[in-house]
């Protein structure tokens, strides 16, 4: 039997019989020679005369063997890592997963629209009628509506462990089986009870010469300063920032070499969609905001609140604070960078109790702060050090944790020992 008669008779068996075999495949040679892939004309058929997709009997696909763009896939996987991220559908909250999985032949990135049953990392699952696009020039597993999912034993799925090595500014959220080389520049260690174990987690901070990620270590010891090559693990997504996850599973070996944790500017195209820790950016700010300069706030939850009225707590007697939100450009993006009130302090050249004093003297009008905000920093090359979340509502966002105006000549210097270094 040739692979078409054998899809007429899936086609067949999908619609109980209630279309004639030469009729389906005059309607499914008619696809295929419009260049219409043979899966996807099998699935137009069947919904053309209202059968069911999940009643084919599909083959069961090897992630090595997936392409982009092909529908009614079926997998038999290992979840390497999952993560929940919520977002709005006309004002409704939704959720979505992604993640990676992977069998004996590789592994693949995949979002989840629908989740037909709770999903764990380390789960051996059957999915049936998914179906794959193309991202960021790789294949990736999408499940939808129609996707069932059904849990297999433990053990019945073995991946192959073909490591992703990357540096820490290459890492974002979703990455799977990935191996990176880094110095543990703090730990701190706590007990967590999990499924009704106390298991050990240690936190803290991993550096490389390219940046910084926050990692978690289940019930891996590790030591501050020392270098680990870390293989296995997974990147998650903390506070809208990436964050490496390993446990026992992965593997964890101490080596012998000097890395050097360098104050290197990283450019916004780079945080786009997975955000960063202790992120250098070095730009221009072009826009203050409204709502910086002197503000009142809540002294119970600090929100900034309007005569006198807290939206939680009522009426209240608000706090004086100074705040600046401002875009700062460095050429490949913007981010809105949020400056706290030591720092407004510093770039106004006063402190708040002045700013009280100068807004009393000009009337009550508090925008005389906020022209002088603008005319220290519109314009003015700056670099800001913070973490930056990225938000696909609201972009990147940075908490400043530091930051320091820089001169035309710096950026001249900078500029020629790159080109230089480039030979030009």
């Amino acid at each position: 039997m040739s692979e078409f008669e054998s899809v007429v008779d899936e086609i067949f068996e999908a619609l109980n019989g209630k279309v004639n075999k030469k009729e389906i495949s005059r309607e499914l040679r008619n696809l295929v020679t419009m260049s219409v892939p043979i899966s996807e004309a099998r699935r137009s058929v069947i919904s053309k005369y209202g059968g069911s997709i999940l009643k084919i009997s599909g083959e069961i696909k090897k992630v090595a063997e997936l392409g982009p763009n092909e529908g009614h896939v079926n997998l038999q996987v290992r979840i390497m890592s999952i993560n929940p991220k919520e977002f709005d559908v006309d004002g409704e909250k939704k959720m979505m997963y992604y993640g990676t999985m992977g069998d004996e032949s590789g592994t693949v990135p995949f979002t989840a629209w629908h989740l037909s049953l709770n999903l764990r990392r380390g789960d051996c699952v059957s999915v049936k009628n998914a179906y794959t696009r193309e991202w960021q020039g790789r294949t990736k597993v999408m499940f939808g509506q129609n996707t069932v999912i059904e849990l297999l034993s433990s053990d019945s799925v073995k991946v192959k462990n073909t490591y992703h090595s990357a540096k820490i500014i290459e890492l974002h959220p979703g990455m799977g089986l990935v191996e990176v080389v880094g110095k543990i520049l703090s730990v701190d260690s706590r007990t967590v009870n999990v499924d009704g174990a106390d298991k050990r987690v240690y936190s803290g901070i991993l550096g490389d010469e390219s940046g910084q990620i926050p990692y978690s270590a289940w019930g891996v010891e590790v030591k501050k300063n020392e270098v680990l090559k870390i293989s296995g693990a997974y990147v998650s997504s903390f506070r809208g920032m990436p964050q490496l996850v390993f446990d026992s599973r992965s593997t964890v070996e101490r080596v012998n070499k000097s890395i050097e944790i360098k104050e290197r500017a990283v450019t916004l195209d780079s945080l786009e969609g997975k955000g960063g820790f202790n992120s250098l950016i070095e730009g221009i700010i072009i826009e203050v905001k409204d709502g910086s300069g002197l503000v009142y706030r809540c002294p119970e939850c600090r929100r900034v609140v309007n005569r006198m009225m807290c939206p939680v707590h009522g009426r209240v007697e608000p706090v004086p604070d100074m705040r600046i939100k401002a875009i700062l450009d460095d050429g490949t993006g913007a981010v809105m960078c949020m400056f706290n009130r030591e720092q407004t302090e510093r770039v106004l050249g006063f402190d708040i109790d002045e700013a009280i004093k100068r807004i009393k003297d000009n009337i009550g009008n508090p925008a005389i702060i906020n022209d002088t905000i603008e005319e220290k920093l519109i314009a003015r090359p700056l670099r800001v050090r913070g973490n930056v979340m990225s938000d696909e509502k609201y972009g990147l966002r940075m908490f400043v944790n530091d930051f320091e105006f820089v001169k035309i000549e710096d950026i001249a210097k900078k500029a020629e020992t790159i080109l230089e270094e480039l030979g030009w």
